[in-house]
């Protein structure tokens, strides 16, 4: 691989892999992080292999995160004249970025200017939103217990667990969840809401990104999106409902949790849908 990303004596690891990157042009250039989501972005980028570099800035800081084949390899975070470093910076980054209002910004890199070491060392613990939100607790002291479950964003399932026995000692059955009653024609307008949302908030250029992982989910089935329009024969609503939840997961990756949260809800009135709460479980919001 290149020297490029050979640091120099008392430098930081990463560092010419951030000067590089900042000579690179963007994929994604001055994403709100009050609709991005830092953590989700770099989940999204690792499921993608992306190598390069994501820099996020805040009010008097600035952080590098430095992506190897989809994985963390290097993180930098400078924090009013402190540096911090590595698994340090990562907790203090997602806490700080989901309150703080900055801006992202995503530059690739070739994988030949990365260290060689990079391709088998492990990477940094990303640990995602969920520690960002535990770290901003611990700094703020006790909450209260949130109303509800959304209030506390997706939660995990897990599986292979039994059902606790109750004070009498039979078991508890877990209560049966509505489902999402949305028929074809609501599963159209949702998606084609969707996209037109999106394509006023990012442009055509990331509206046809948006394009075609939906027509990965709708492959097969007798319909593709085009031009933000469902064309074909929609019979199926499972399939469509699939590719609702293809693009869900996109715009929570790229534009974050909130945003996907808004479109969803105001694309699901436009669409006729009163109760929101079992799409919305659905789609994992």
């Amino acid at each position: 691989m290149s020297e490029v990303a050979q640091p120099g004596a008392g430098t930081w690891e990463a560092e010419a892999l951030v000067a590089e990157a900042g000579e690179a042009p963007a994929v994604y250039r001055g994403l709100s992080t009050e609709y991005t989501d830092v953590g989700r972005l770099v989940d999204y980028l690792g499921d993608r292999l992306f190598s390069g570099v994501v820099r996020v800035t805040l009010p008097g800081r600035e952080a590098h995160v430095v992506l190897f084949r989809g994985k963390p390899q290097a993180v930098r975070y400078l924090v009013e004249g402190r540096t911090l470093e590595a698994e340090q910076a990562v907790r203090a980054l997602l806490a700080d970025s989901r309150w703080m209002d900055g801006e992202v910004w995503v530059h690739p890199l070739p994988e030949e200017l990365f260290p060689e070491e990079w391709e088998d060392r492990e990477p940094l613990a990303w640990e995602s939103a969920q520690v960002a939100r535990l770290t901003q607790r611990e700094e703020d002291g006790p909450q209260p217990a949130p109303e509800s479950a959304a209030a506390e964003g997706p939660l995990l399932v897990l599986s292979g667990l039994q059902p606790q026995p109750s004070a009498k000692g039979a078991p508890r059955e877990p209560k049966p969840e509505p489902e999402a009653t949305v028929d074809v024609v609501a599963w159209v307008r949702l998606l084609e809401g969707l996209v037109a949302r999106f394509k006023r908030y990012r442009g055509p250029t990331a509206a046809g990104r948006l394009e075609a992982e939906v027509n990965v989910a709708l492959h097969g089935s007798g319909l593709r999106l085009h031009r933000g329009r469902v064309e074909g024969q929609a019979l199926d609503p499972q399939v469509l409902s699939a590719a609702v939840v293809r693009a869900v997961g996109l715009l929570k990756g790229m534009a974050g949790q909130a945003f996907a949260e808004h479109s969803v809800s105001g694309v699901a009135r436009e669409a006729g849908i009163r109760d929101e709460a079992p799409l919305k479980r659905l789609l994992e919001l």
